[in-house]
């Protein structure tokens, strides 16, 4: 019943990803052909030409999305490791009390913050640049902050307290001994913040109006016209688009398993 199930949802998933794939490696003539899964002939001129004719800056959208995907991920990281540690392991006042706050910010909808939050970014004079997309992940995030916290609290306490008896402060080990071992929680939130980052338009088309600072998503929506599309071009880019992810996926799937596994459920 669960594998009956499991394959429903997965020709689910697939069918549309089949026909972005399909419909990029058509001819023009049978660009839009709803019987033509197997592109018949196949033809790579929507990745070649067709694409860089359409979005002559794409080498310019591409560095823009790395830099805001990478750099957000490494300052969520950082952040969120720090704190969810500090909640696993130190005793302070209201510790508790800040936790549950940190809970409940998870409940609020970014929309709900948004209008505040632009005219924040305005005032700072960061509209049209990437510091809102980037500054903010030094700063935190609930949902990372407490898969931090949870992973925190399964880590044996044993390794710490013999760095602690051979003289390390706080930091060396949270470095030298937490964080090799931790490489699972490191690696799954790493590659779920850099996919939402690399697949993020809502923000990126409130901040970012200018071309020069556009990111890949808001690139290929330029490429829709109001009476016609280069629908080859279009399914190209988002196929080169969505490989990175799969090779980083690839890459690290291991690790990535073993991060959503191991996060215990402790309170």
């Amino acid at each position: 019943m669960y594998y009956g199930l499991l394959g429903i949802l997965a020709v689910a998933y697939l069918v549309p990803v089949t026909w972005v794939v399909s419909t990029s490696l058509r001819t023009e003539a049978n660009l839009l052909r709803p019987d033509q899964w197997i592109p018949n002939p196949i033809t790579l001129e929507h990745y070649t030409s067709g694409l860089y004719e359409a979005l002559p800056n794409l080498g310019r959208y591409t560095y823009n999305t790395l830099r805001i995907s990478i750099l957000s991920t490494v300052g969520m990281l950082l952040s969120c490791s720090l704190a969810g540690y500090a909640l696993a392991r130190w005793r302070f006042p209201l510790r508790n009390l800040w936790f549950f706050g940190l809970l409940a910010t998870m409940m609020v909808p970014g929309h709900v913050t948004l209008i505040p939050t632009y005219v924040l970014f305005r005032k700072l004079g960061w509209l049209n640049t990437p510091n809102p997309l980037i500054i903010p992940a030094f700063f935190g995030s609930p949902f990372a902050t407490f898969f931090f916290r949870q992973f925190f609290l399964s880590f044996p306490r044993e390794l710490e307290d013999a760095a602690t008896l051979d003289g390390a402060g706080a930091l060396r080990t949270f470095v030298g001994i937490v964080v090799p071992v931790s490489k699972p929680a490191f690696v799954a939130l790493g590659v779920l913040h850099f996919t939402g980052s690399w697949n993020g338009f809502f923000l990126p088309i409130i901040y970012l109006t200018r071309k020069d600072q556009w990111v890949l998503t808001q690139a290929i929506r330029s490429m829709l016209g109001r009476y016609d599309s280069p629908w080859g071009e279009i399914m190209a880019g988002v196929v080169l688009m969505t490989l990175p992810i799969i090779v980083l996926y690839m890459l690290v799937q291991r690790y990535f398993v073993q991060g959503i596994t191991f996060t215990g459920i402790r309170g």
